[in-house]
């Protein structure tokens, strides 16, 4: 990742982290990473959903139906020749590593 990217993508982290906090989400949701595509036309936010699969489901439908907003107000914000659009996907890596423990405890113990 180039050191441009890189500075999009926490300016990107810091704007979006302030949008979602002025939204309602049922569940308590972080943002756990931005990856901006090399041309900066794209970006996916990575977040983390506080609850089970219905709860993170209906987050990320409640997101998706702001992102014409978010992307809005991001335009207005940033000064940059391309603004990246966004897309908003699952981060289910703390899921996948308590899994893989579960795993190795339960070898473990044979």
């Amino acid at each position: 990742m180039s050191r441009r990217t890189e500075k999009v993508s926490s300016l990107l982290h810091i704007e979006i982290g302030n949008y979602l906090r002025g939204l309602e989400l049922p569940a308590l949701t972080t943002i756990s990473k931005v990856e901006v595509t090399p041309d900066l036309k794209w970006c996916k936010v990575a977040i983390t959903v506080m609850g089970d699969k219905e709860v993170q489901q209906q987050v990320l439908d409640e997101l998706t139906q702001h992102l014409f907003d978010l992307q809005g107000e991001l335009n207005r914000k940033l000064t940059m020749k391309f603004v990246p659009r966004v897309k908003f996907a699952l981060d289910l890596g703390e899921e996948y590593a308590a899994h893989i423990n579960e795993l190795l405890r339960k070898t473990h113990e044979q």
